[in-house]
């Protein structure tokens, strides 16, 4: 039986959408005969691991996700037509570690500010090629999903003002907010703000007010991986990652290209490592073995990832329910994977059941703060006027007027 590579689908004239798959379907095309694995396009909801890239070995019949691993297994359990043709001495493997670690804990988050964090780039780039690798009705949970963690990934950097949107929801949630509880609702700070903004000042984009940052964020990753004089001295696994996290920092068609302009001007060599690694690994006419996922596509599957998906997003119970189902799936891995021990079951099977309490809790506290069937939330009435408030002679006038005794 062949390997099963299930990464994210192809965008922007790439094989994927995603770094680390596109470093997984680089490696693995370049180390194993074609004959051999099988390209699924799918999402993390669709594989155990609820992880991309996932490899699935029927040989060995576990799930390997993220691209290190993947390579660790290859390596450790290599197909009959394996063969990396890299060899690097102990000091350029040690090299080739080092600067792998780099691009997963730096790459990583700037790579996010371009494609995730600037609202302009994602809604115009980012989140239409994820709808156009989804089936329907998965781009209305998967990909804000996505964003959600690429947001995250990033957010140590600072630059939470290219997220226009971010900004924009938590305007309309505080207005939402005041008139719900009866205030008069007044412009925002912010939004005063931007209407006294005049000139080319208020006319700039927040990557453009921010480029200066942005350009010092960007070096702090370019300048360590322009250091690299000879790429074919690294080993395969770190070259390929680097391509798969350059190529989508350089090639995308985005309105707000940054960190693409930054890189053709101040790193012409990394964008000839990008464009030669790609015209070597994937030149135009060169097919890929592509396999379709039957089962994973059926309707009534992929409406049910859609539902997990939903409820994931629901306030709080979400949360919990996301961590059960990622527990779920984790204990079926380690089932397939021989490694189900009394103490791990025991304490995936607690965690189960402490969940399903709090999750029953919470209901039972969310219902009992239900009003009654019928019974008005909120009642307003309009206080009668008096003359109370002018002493004893406004007392006096105001039982004339009301007609009280």
């Amino acid at each position: 039986m062949v390997l099963q590579l299930h990464v994210w689908g192809p965008a922007f004239g790439l094989p994927s959408i995603d770094a680390e798959c596109l470093a997984a379907i680089a490696y693995l095309h370049e180390s194993t005969s074609p004959t051999e694995y099988q390209l699924i396009q799918t999402s993390p909801s669709a594989v155990p691991t609820q992880h991309l890239p996932a490899l699935h070995d029927p040989s060995t019949s576990t799930w390997t996700s993220g691209f290190s691993r993947i390579a660790t297994h290859l390596q450790t359990h290599p197909p009959p037509s394996f063969s990396d043709p890299s060899r690097p001495s102990p000091l350029e493997q040690a090299d080739s570690t080092a600067y792998t670690a780099f691009l997963t804990q730096h790459a990583a988050p700037l790579l996010s500010l371009s494609l995730y964090v600037s609202s302009a780039n994602y809604a115009a780039a980012t989140r239409p090629a994820y709808s156009a690798i989804l089936p329907f009705p998965l781009p209305w949970t998967e990909p804000p999903a996505v964003r959600a963690v690429m947001v995250r990934r990033a957010e140590h950097l600072g630059m939470s003002s290219l997220d226009t949107d971010a900004r924009a929801e938590k305007e309309r949630e505080a207005e939402e907010r005041a008139a719900a509880e009866g205030w008069v609702t007044v412009p925002s700070a912010l939004k005063l703000g931007r209407q006294k903004e005049k000139g080319v000042g208020g006319m700039l984009s927040p990557e453009q007010k921010a480029r200066i940052r942005l350009e010092g964020l960007a070096a702090d990753v370019l300048d360590v991986l322009g250091e690299v004089e000879d790429w074919s001295t690294l080993s395969l696994a770190a070259r390929c990652l680097a391509f798969g996290y350059l190529a989508l920092m350089m090639l995308p068609d985005v309105p707000r290209p940054w960190l693409r302009e930054v890189m053709r001007r101040r790193y012409p060599e990394l964008c000839d490592f990008v464009n030669g690694f790609r015209r070597e690994v994937f030149p135009k006419g060169r097919t890929l073995p592509w396999a379709e996922d039957k089962a994973g596509m059926a309707a009534a599957v992929v409406v049910t990832r859609f539902a997990r998906g939903a409820l994931c997003e629901v306030p709080w119970i979400g949360e919990y329910w996301s961590q059960w189902w990622t527990a779920k799936k984790r204990r079926q891995v380690l089932a397939a994977r021989g490694m189900k021990n009394g103490s791990s079951s025991g304490m995936l099977l607690l965690l189960e059941a402490g969940l399903g309490m709090a999750l029953v809790g919470a209901g039972a506290f969310f219902y009992r703060g239900l009003p009654p069937f019928g019974e008005a939330v909120q009642v307003w009435r309009r206080p009668l006027g008096t003359l109370s408030g002018l002493g004893a002679a406004g007392a006096i006038f105001s039982g004339a007027l009301y007609g009280l005794d």
